[in-house]
C-alpha cells in the first residue's frame, strides 16, 4: 500500500462540474453511475485527501439544482464558464493553494494514481496522465504556469464523456468492479 511522502495539510480539492456536457448530457455531473450521481463518487473519494472540497460550476448550470441537493451549498463555488482551463485557474484562485483538481466525469480514480501525482510533483502545476492520456486531474502548488510537468500513471482512469463511456463504466459495476481496489 502506497502512502503520501509529502504532507499537504492545507490541501484543498476542487471538482470541476460546470461544463456543457455536449457529448453526453448537460447534467453530466449528476448522472447516475453504479447507483449514485457521478460527482458523488469523486466527492467521497476526495475525502481521503482533504476535508475542504469544493464544487466549481457556473451559476446557470442545468445540474445546479441537483448539485445543491447532494453537496452542501457552502461547498459550491462559481466560475465564469470560459472553458475548462480558465475555469480551473479561477476556481483554484478562489479556494487557494495547494489544490488538487478533479473533473466531475472521472468517477473511479485509483488512490495510487493520486498518491503518485502528489508524491512526484516537483513543479508549480502537475497534471496526471493515465497511460499517457490527459484526464483533467492536476495538482496546483503555485500559479507559476511556466513551471509545469506531467506525471504519468499506468492506472486506468475512465472519463465518462459519451453514452458509450457511460455504458462501459456501468458494465464494470455489474461485472463486480469494486471502487477503491487497485
Amino acid at each position: 500500500m502506497r502512502t503520501l511522502k509529502k504532507s499537504l495539510s492545507d490541501l484543498k480539492v476542487v471538482i470541476m462540474a460546470g461544463g456543457k456536457g455536449s457529448r453526453l448530457s448537460p447534467i453530466k455531473p449528476v448522472i447516475e453511475v453504479c447507483g449514485k450521481p457521478m460527482i458523488l463518487w469523486i466527492y467521497e473519494f476526495s475525502k481521503q485527501f482533504s476535508d475542504r472540497i469544493f464544487i466549481a460550476t457556473v451559476k446557470d448550470h442545468p445540474a445546479l439544482p441537483k448539485l445543491k441537493e447532494i453537496i452542501s451549498t457552502n461547498n459550491i463555488i462559481f466560475t465564469e464558464g470560459k472553458g475548462y482551463e480558465f475555469d480551473v485557474i479561477e476556481a483554484v484562485e478562489k479556494v487557494g493553494l495547494p489544490c488538487l483538481v478533479f473533473p466531475s466525469d472521472t468517477p473511479f480514480i485509483p488512490k495510487g494514481a493520486i498518491e503518485k501525482l502528489i508524491n512526484e510533483c516537483e513543479t508549480s502545476i502537475c497534471t496526471l496522465l493515465s497511460k499517457g492520456e490527459f484526464v483533467g486531474i492536476s495538482l496546483w502548488n503555485s500559479f507559476d504556469t511556466s513551471s509545469f510537468s506531467s506525471i504519468n500513471t499506468d492506472y486506468e482512469i475512465d472519463n465518462v464523456n459519451t453514452n458509450k463511456d457511460l455504458l462501459k463504466i456501468n458494465e464494470k459495476c455489474s461485472e463486480g468492479f469494486i471502487w477503491g481496489k487497485e
